[in-house]
């Protein structure tokens, strides 16, 4: 028979000064998870090791732990897969990252529902027609057919870097479950209304795209695009004042006048800096550094990105694009053009 060692980190706040791991060595079965393998040791071996687990299904997300560094459902985990996937019979398990530990892989996840209760996380239906109730097409569930899985393990949290830095940010499964909510026809106008202005007060610009939510997730929705569509929401609504909202603006403008990103003019187009911009070109005129003002242009680009445009128009995605801007831009390249023409 097969045996592994399961290498736990063990942590009793009351007892313990700090964590420690411990080593166990049992027998493994074909088929075996992760949970069986923790159940197996608190009866046989070990009583006092604390988890949590409930469904055993994969459903209520409560036996998520790391498992040799990255974040899994314990019950849908099997052991074997997992020995064959690292070349080795030692399994790490640790509690999810990023949470206080109440006592070995348990962690405090109170936390989440005060986040739903905030988010407004359910459904506020607005009125069905007369005598009728809302018929909701297949096409339409497909839109947030996943988002409707997220059980809640916080796995997403857990390896997200924005929830690390940024306290206002209330982590990827709080904006999974508003996309799920805004993409419902069903929901309450005033409703939507409101959730879009919870997102952005909720710090749904500080998300980095580092997609490490997306690996993370057990139920493969993708919570970095969730993000990336409610930011999209919240433009297309008009609030387009925020330091992220004007960022994207300034990506999307100086990438369709020049085919680049334009950092030098970054503190002018987001916070309104302009005395920087001039500070640091001068800088770098004292010490000789070149730098232009209009990033060079690809070859072609300017026959190009007409086409990109009328691309953008017919998806509907040119609310960040503000075209006064592209052509005082056009103005300085057309400048540029006949200064070196000369």
């Amino acid at each position: 028979m097969k045996t592994a060692t399961f290498r736990i980190l063990r942590f009793n706040p009351e007892t313990d000064k700090k964590p420690y791991f411990e080593d166990f060595n049992i027998p493994i079965n074909k088929g075996m998870t992760i949970l069986e393998s923790l159940i197996y040791i608190k009866e046989n071996i070990d009583p006092t090791l604390t988890f949590r687990a409930f469904c055993r299904s994969g459903i209520c997300g409560s036996c998520a732990v790391n498992v040799n560094g990255k974040p899994h459902l314990a019950c849908k985990t099997q052991v074997e897969k997992t020995m064959e996937e690292f070349a080795s019979s030692l399994i790490i398990i640790e509690p999810l990252s990023s949470f206080k530990v109440i006592k070995d892989l348990v962690v405090d996840t109170e936390g989440k529902k005060e986040t739903i209760k905030r988010f407004n996380l359910w459904l506020e239906e607005k009125r069905p027609p007369e005598d009728s109730e809302f018929l909701v097409k297949p096409d339409e569930v497909k839109q947030y057919e996943k988002e409707t899985n997220c059980i809640l393990c916080l796995a997403c949290c857990s390896v997200c870097e924005a929830l690390k830095e940024n306290v206002p940010f209330s982590g990827p499964f709080a904006f999974v479950r508003t996309y799920r909510f805004l993409a419902d026809s069903r929901e309450k106008e005033e409703t939507r209304k409101k959730r879009l202005e919870i997102a952005l007060n909720a710090s749904v610009w500080s998300c980095l795209q580092c997609q490490k939510c997306v690996a993370a997730c057990p139920k493969n929705i993708a919570p970095a695009d969730n993000i990336q569509k409610i930011r999209k929401a919240i433009i297309k609504s008009g609030k387009k004042e925020s330091p992220g909202a004007k960022k994207l603006s300034h990506y999307l403008n100086w990438i369709y006048a020049t085919g680049q990103i334009n950092r030098l003019f970054l503190p002018a187009d987001v916070y309104d800096n302009k005395k920087a911009v001039k500070e640091f070109i001068k800088m770098c005129k004292e010490h000789g550094i070149e730098i232009w003002e209009i990033p060079h242009l690809p070859d072609g680009f300017l026959a190009l990105r007409d086409l990109i445009v009328r691309a953008l128009i017919e998806e509907g995605d040119v609310e960040a694009i503000d075209f006064k801007k592209i052509r005082k831009i056009d103005k300085k390249i057309e400048a540029l053009l006949k200064g070196e023409e000369k």
